[in-house]
């Protein structure tokens, strides 16, 4: 029998696969560089595409910083003695930055220097508790190109009404805060480009009806919390191709998902019993169900796999019966 973390491991890589799949017209090759750790005996720095500074105890950037020249990716995580205000100057002239890493800094305040970053796709401001949210996006919201943004683990428990100025946004990644009110979820839907919703370990359980607003995503993600069904409203995702629930308290696979469009939808570690007789003539595009780690004992496993045969993957791992 699988360990829970492999099973974890191997859902993690099967999601990301289908991600990369889906956006691979606009992978960049930043992406596939190696990272090079800081040293002080780089050879050729002006090389360097990928700066790994973190953990570093910085307090202020290294001496010779201005010698890697053509970085495009910046990691500056875990240096809560960095001196932010201080740096703006030197990272502006990096004209090619296209993402960077600020977490695990103690930041309250995102330093304004960040809105001159002008070729900025993606930045992850993860583990910064408290850190202002008003006040970070009048900022990002002046980043032309900023796609990617990673607020995870920041004590968040609603989004500030001027999220709407993060036009471009097209992944969102808001997992292990406390977000579970209506109006975050009407103000998620003015993000017009909003393509990928991360709403895990957010300890929701009542998934609201404005969710339903959010008819312009293509992912949503909402593992680990603590849902037993699902708001007639989501059916309003009209472009829903993803659907995460791993881990929640379901005990029936939801109706809900009849009426939808979605290809993929993942049920591992709930606690359904049955396969529902209204599944036996599914007629959506559904063709991937993850449903390891639930209760279906033998006799429901065989319905499953008569009502979902020819998918392109059905699992049933692990059932707890």
């Amino acid at each position: 029998m699988l360990a829970p973390l492999i099973i974890n491991i191997l859902m993690n890589r099967l999601l990301l696969f289908i991600s990369l799949i889906l956006s691979l017209g606009s992978c960049n090759s930043i992406y596939y560089s190696n990272t090079v750790v800081y040293n002080a005996n780089e050879l050729k720095p002006e090389n360097v595409v990928r700066l790994d500074l973190s953990n570093k105890d910085l307090r202020t950037l290294p001496n010779d910083f201005d010698r890697y020249k053509n970085i495009r990716f910046l990691n500056l995580s875990n240096n809560p003695n960095l001196d932010f205000t201080s740096i703006g100057g030197t990272l502006a002239k990096i004209e090619g930055l296209e993402v960077l890493k600020l977490d695990s800094n103690g930041l309250h305040n995102l330093p304004s220097w960040v809105a001159q970053l002008s070729r900025l796709k993606h930045i992850s401001l993860s583990y910064n508790h408290g850190l202002n949210l008003e006040d970070a996006f009048l900022h990002l919201k002046k980043l032309p190109l900023l796609e990617k943004l990673n607020l995870t683990q920041n004590g968040i428990t609603q989004i500030p009404k001027n999220v709407k100025g993060l036009t471009q946004i097209k992944n969102l990644r808001l997992s292990h805060n406390q977000i579970n009110t209506g109006v975050s979820y009407l103000r998620l839907s003015k993000l017009k480009a909003l393509k990928f919703l991360w709403l895990d370990h957010n300890k929701i359980n009542v998934l609201p009806a404005e969710i339903g607003e959010l008819n312009q995503i293509s992912e949503l993600y909402l593992g680990d919390n603590q849902l037993k069904k699902l708001p007639k409203e989501i059916e309003f995702c009209k472009k829903l191709c993803v659907l995460y629930l791993g881990n929640n308290q379901f005990k029936d696979l939801p109706d809900e998902i009849l009426s939808m469009k979605v290809c993929m939808v993942v049920l591992y570690g709930n606690e359904i019993k049955q396969i529902p007789k209204s599944y036996k003539k599914l007629k959506n595009p559904l063709s991937i169900l993850i449903l390891d780690k639930n209760n279906l004992d033998k006799k429901q496993q065989e319905v499953a796999k008569k009502y979902f045969k020819g998918f392109f993957m059905l699992s049933l791992k692990n059932q707890h019966h």
